[in-house]
């Protein structure tokens, strides 16, 4: 888990994946970080982008598998 800031819900998040990056001509680029809850409605809405599917996919299986290590830990 990477923990961040999302710049979709303008906050801090446990777990943030690289969604946007803003390219610039003649200077540094910069992106744009969401969480899950934020991230998911992206998908098939306008990010087209391949690495941002593969960047929220994997969002997605780190909370599933914290959520089967807390259900674990409470066995």
């Amino acid at each position: 888990m990477t923990a961040g800031y999302c710049a979709w819900h303008d906050g801090p998040a446990d777990d943030v994946a690289l969604i946007v990056v803003h390219e610039q001509g003649s200077g540094a680029g910069s992106g744009a970080y969401a969480c899950l809850p934020c991230a998911r409605p992206m998908v098939g809405r306008w990010t087209t982008s391949r690495y941002a599917e593969e960047a929220i996919a994997e969002l997605e299986k780190r909370a599933a598998s914290a959520t089967t290590a807390q259900e674990a830990g409470r066995a």
